[in-house]
Parts: C-alpha cells; sequence; structure tokens
C-alpha cells in the first residue's frame, strides 16, 4: 500500500494559485506523491493544478467531490483528472432524494450512467461513503445495498466513517477486497480531528486487512488541525508507513 494525501486536508490554503503551488511544493517534501484532489479552489487553473504536479513529481490518483456537486460540475472534474493523469472521479453522499428504498436504486442507475460516461475517458466511478450513507435507509446498510447491486463499483474507504459504523472493520475490508483502490486514515479524539494513529480510531487488524484485500493507497486526511497542517499530515504519514511494513 502506497501512502498518499487527500488534498481536502488543506482546503483553508487552496484558494488562489500560489497558495496551491506552496502547498503542494510542501506537500512533495512529505515524500508521499499520490495524491487525491478535492476542495482546490475552481478558481484556480486546471492547468496551473497539473503544472504543479508536474513540477513536483506528484501523481493524481483522481477527484473528489460530493455526488450532487460532482454531477453540477462534471466537466470541470473530468477535465482536472484528464489534465493530472487522475483515473478515479470519487462521489460521496448519497442525496437526500434516494434515501429510501427505491431512492438507491435510483442513485444506482444514475451512478451506472455516470460510469457509462466515464469509459470512454479512461475515467472510472468509485464511491466515498460518510457516516450517514450506511444507515440512510432505515432498517437496512444502505452502502452495502450498493456495493451488492452494483458489482463493479469501487469504494474509496474512510475509516474514521467506518469505524463508526462497522464493528468490526478488518472484515468489511476483506469482504470487498479487490474493490477498495484507496483508504483515508483520519483519527479523532473526541470528535476533534487528530492526525492518524493518534486518536480513538479502532485501528487494530486494519492495515493487515488493506494488504489482504488489495488496496493500492493509503491517503492520510485531516480537514482541520490546531497546529501546522503539514506537521499533522507528517505526523500522520509516519505512522501509516510505519503500520503498513
Amino acid at each position: 500500500m502506497k501512502p498518499g494525501i487527500q488534498v481536502s486536508s488543506l482546503k483553508p490554503l487552496l484558494k488562489t494559485e500560489e497558495q496551491m503551488r506552496i502547498a503542494f511544493c510542501h506537500m512533495a517534501a512529505l515524500d508521499a506523491p499520490f495524491l487525491q484532489l478535492q476542495w482546490i479552489d475552481p478558481a484556480v487553473p486546471v492547468d496551473a493544478i497539473a503544472d504543479a504536479m508536474r513540477s513536483n513529481g506528484q501523481k493524481s490518483l483522481g477527484t473528489q467531490d460530493f455526488y450532487v456537486t460532482v454531477l453540477e460540475n462534471l466537466e470541470y472534474y473530468v477535465n482536472l483528472n484528464a489534465a493530472t493523469g487522475g483515473i478515479w472521479l470519487t462521489v460521496s453522499r448519497i442525496p437526500e432524494r434516494c434515501k429510501s428504498r427505491e431512492g438507491l436504486d435510483v442513485f444506482a442507475r444514475e451512478l451506472t450512467e455516470l460510469q457509462a460516461r466515464l469509459t470512454p475517458l479512461g475515467q472510472r466511478v468509485c464511491f466515498h461513503p460518510v457516516t450517514a450513507d450506511f444507515t440512510a435507509v432505515p432498517g437496512m446498510n444502505a452502502v452495502e445495498y450498493l456495493l451488492e447491486t452494483l458489482p463493479w463499483l469501487e469504494i474509496c474507504l474512510d475509516l474514521f466513517h467506518l469505524d463508526k459504523n462497522c464493528d468490526d472493520m478488518p472484515r468489511f475490508i476483506r469482504r470487498y477486497a479487490g474493490r477498495i483502490p484507496m483508504v483515508h486514515f483520519k483519527d479523532h479524539r473526541n470528535g476533534v480531528l487528530v492526525p492518524a494513529g493518534q486518536g480513538q480510531v479502532r485501528w487494530e487488524g486494519v492495515m493487515e486487512a488493506c494488504r489482504d484485500a488489495e488496496v493500492g493507497y493509503g491517503l492520510a486526511e485531516q480537514e482541520t488541525w490546531d497546529s501546522d497542517p503539514y506537521g499533522c499530515l507528517g505526523q500522520a504519514l509516519a505512522w501509516i508507513r510505519k503500520e503498513a511494513l
């Protein structure tokens, strides 16, 4: 499993092209060249993002944002992937209109239609469930339903969210072996985000399960911090590298 960074961790520092270039230089110094792109201000030119990544030897895994946001701005995300060499277009959050048994079937059809549009472009849909997605429909696990309904669908697991909804994370990870290209390592202490490995997420057995499931990339993620954000990411990456050995 190769270590990388979910760029959403630096949202406040990605509002201008100059800020973006500085942030990408700082990330490059952490020796984690694989990035998932999210929450770079849309005013920052796509070509500038691609240039910054080339200059720093960084590689894009793809983009991520809320499903509704992606649909409203699909051309932007497709172009950002194309410019940076990203493969996965990751969408998160089941839309409110689909939070019913029938609605999940609608969502599944829409994801299938989205994949049909991306296939000729060499891009792939990936689903990133958040806490509310697991319980979107009373009496059933909506995330598992989607994954069973769409056997082609890949999943980007945020282990912070999975830990809140699953008593056995290693078992869940192994269940979907071969369908998890990347995971987010995010942690918290009493609801406050901290570097991965320093909080209350139940990590026992997770790294071994990720290896068994052939997860390709482990991304450090921490969207809020009370100290240097690059220091937080560096601590998380050091823990990921240590635990992944």
